[in-house]
Formats: C-alpha cells, sequence, structure tokens
C-alpha cells in the first residue's frame, strides 16, 4: 500500500502538515493502491533534482547568514548570493521586498535549489519547471514548492498540531475552542512572522501583552516573561500601538505637544488636546489673557518678561498710560559684596563677608 507523503513546515520539517485535509483515510489508501498498482516503481520518471534534493544531506554543516539556522533550501539569485529558501520567502511574501539581502540590487525572481554553489545562470527552465509567479520564485522539485508555499497558510501555533484554517478568524476561533489560548490582533496585522509563529496567550495573560483590553488587577508579571512583550499604550485613547514608532506618530497627529517646554528640553510630554494643554499653559507658564489672542491659540511665553514686553508691542494702544508704565517696570533681584574704596574691604570686613541684598525696579 501506497503512503501518502505529509507536507512539512519549518526548516527541518519538524511539524508535518497532512495534504489530505478534507478526505477520508480510506479515500487515500485507495488512491494510493491504485497508484502503486498502475505504475511501479521502477517505472516511475524521477526529475533530477528530484533525485539530488532525495540524496542530499540535508545541509547540516551550512548555517543562514542572515538567521544562523541550517539551511535545507538555497535560495539563489541573479547576483548569485545565497540565503536560507525561509529568509528569503519571508522578505519577499511578508516584508514585499525583492531586492539581494546582500547588495541590495533588485532580484525580479530566485531559485530554490538544493546547490550550494551552482551559479543563477546555469539553471535551465527543465532544471527549475514550478515557479509561484506572484513571488517570483522558481523551484527544482514540487515537493520543495509545496514544502515552500505551506509556510504561507494558516497554520496553526501549537507545535502539536497539524490544523490549516482558512483564514485569520477561523485560525482564532480554532485556538481558543481546541488550545484554550487566544491571538494578539495587533500582532497578526503588523508583525512580520508566518502564522505558525505567533504566539498562543492564556486569556489572562493576553491583557497584559495588550493592556487596551479591559482587564481586572491582578499580580504583575515582569516584562520579560510576557512572550513579545507590552504593546505601548496611549494613556489619552486607551488604544494599543504595535511599537513605539507607531504609538509617535498618534501622538504627533492625534494630540497635542508644548512647544514651551520642548524649548526647555521637556520631552515626551502630550496632552489630550488643546483644552488640556491650555490648562497647562495657564499653570507652568504665562499665557496671554487677550481675547484676540486666546482666539489665536498658542501666545504663550517662558517668562512674564516675554509676556510683558508681548502686551507693550501688540496691546500698547488698549492699554492706560499706568498699565504701560507697569508693564515697562521690571523688579530685580540681586545680592552684591560691600567693599572699600579701591575695591578693598576694611579692617572689620577681612574676617568674614559682608552682603547686602535689595530689589531695584528698572524702568524700561
Amino acid at each position: 500500500m501506497a503512503q501518502g507523503t505529509g507536507r512539512q513546515r519549518g526548516r527541518g520539517g519538524h511539524r508535518r502538515r497532512g495534504s489530505s485535509r478534507g478526505v477520508s483515510k480510506s479515500q487515500v489508501t485507495s488512491v494510493g493502491a491504485a497508484a502503486a498498482a498502475t505504475i511501479s516503481a521502477e517505472e516511475k520518471p524521477q526529475n533530477p533534482a528530484e533525485a539530488k534534493a532525495a540524496e542530499a544531506p540535508g545541509n547540516e554543516n551550512e548555517v543562514c547568514w542572515i538567521c544562523a539556522e541550517p539551511v535545507k533550501y538555497y535560495s539563489v539569485s541573479d547576483c548569485d548570493h545565497r540565503t536560507c529558501h525561509v529568509c528569503t520567502l519571508r522578505l519577499r511574501a511578508l516584508y514585499k521586498n525583492t531586492d539581494c539581502t546582500f547588495c541590495k540590487a533588485p532580484q525580479p525572481t530566485v531559485i530554490f535549489t538544493v546547490s550550494p554553489d551552482a551559479e543563477f545562470l546555469s539553471y535551465t527552465p527543465n532544471g527549475i519547471p514550478y515557479k509561484d509567479s506572484k513571488l517570483g520564485i522558481f523551484f527544482e522539485t514540487e515537493a520543495m514548492m509545496e514544502e515552500t508555499l505551506i509556510l504561507l497558510c494558516f497554520n496553526c501555533p501549537d507545535p502539536s498540531c497539524d490544523y490549516i484554517g482558512v483564514g485569520w478568524g477561523d485560525l482564532k476561533l480554532h485556538v481558543r475552542a481546541m488550545h484554550g489560548r487566544v491571538m494578539c490582533d495587533l500582532c497578526i496585522r503588523f508583525k512580520k512572522v508566518f502564522s505558525h509563529e505567533h504566539a498562543l496567550y492564556p486569556a489572562n495573560i493576553l491583557p497584559l501583552h495588550l493592556p487596551s483590553i479591559p482587564h481586572r488587577l491582578q499580580k504583575s508579571i515582569p516584562v520579560e516573561q510576557i512572550e513579545g512583550g507590552i504593546h505601548p499604550l496611549c494613556q489619552c485613547c486607551r488604544e494599543c500601538f504595535f511599537s513605539d514608532d507607531e504609538l509617535y506618530t498618534h501622538m504627533q497627529e492625534r494630540h497635542e505637544e508644548c512647544f514651551v517646554c520642548k524649548r526647555m528640553e521637556i520631552r515626551d510630554q502630550y496632552f489630550k488636546d488643546y483644552d488640556s494643554l491650555e490648562k497647562h499653559f495657564t499653570h507652568a507658564h504665562h499665557p496671554c489673557t487677550q481675547p484676540q489672542c486666546q482666539a489665536r491659540k498658542f501666545v504663550v511665553f517662558s517668562s512674564a518678561l516675554d509676556l510683558k514686553a508681548h502686551m507693550v508691542d501688540e496691546h500698547g494702544a488698549d492699554m492706560t498710560s499706568r498699565d504701560k508704565k507697569d508693564a515697562r517696570r521690571i523688579q530685580a533681584d540681586f545680592e552684591f559684596d560691600e567693599v572699600g574704596v579701591g575695591g578693598r574691604r576694611s579692617r572689620r570686613d577681612r574676617g568674614g563677608q559682608t552682603v547686602v541684598a535689595g530689589k531695584v525696579l528698572v524702568q524700561i
């Protein structure tokens, strides 16, 4: 009885994917037996590349210079630079980048092969008969193509499960029902990993990873023990973002920042809206309270002196003579040493220093 070949995913095929999903075991057995009766093993035509792949020792001594994992299949481009097939697939399928990772030259097509040294131009169409046109990848064998493309399916992240979903919704329902775990929607949207590489969280742990989910207070867990870390949270909107970069962009576009504080090297301080920022201006700085400046917004100064100068320049026509005089008056606090004639202290001052403090009103 012929035995069906299970699909594999990952680097060394540690996790097998049944290629007969939706087909009963008896059907697979009968089809395999019929095929074996029709064509004997000696009569089956074998692609030279398939024979080479079967004889290859698995390249156990070769590691990819990008991911440092053992190379099962090589990816070679027109520039003859090589990586493992998983890194190339990740780059082209998830990052939408077709440039060579080494020399950065555009590579419309690449070849997945078992050869560690064959040049790109040495391959003929007969030697690479299988192709994924969307990804621009040629394959030496059909098995190599299937083993590669199955990585793009909605594979269950549980190491012991062979389930392949029809979409993210189906996969999330499966892991909740069968494994009692949940997946992070934010990671699904933005994390550039294959579906089986995503983390599965217990329902009570996901709110620690995604703080925007309401949850009851519980014992704190160190960040390093939470797989995937913690997504940054906007305290104003109670919305999580994938990384600090997305959070920074959101804060710049949706919330307010005090420009006076920025000049004083006080950064990363944001306010929900202008009303909140205006309260901050009143409490921490010196805003102009004239109606026209209130309507213009952001007319704020870091010191009372700057505000007085603004009042005289911008609103002097509306001020009384007394107000103008008061605005031009500056109170200066000072301290000085009392010294004698010629810069010498008197004899009675040699044992100590006499300090005189005072205040002066300066008219400007």
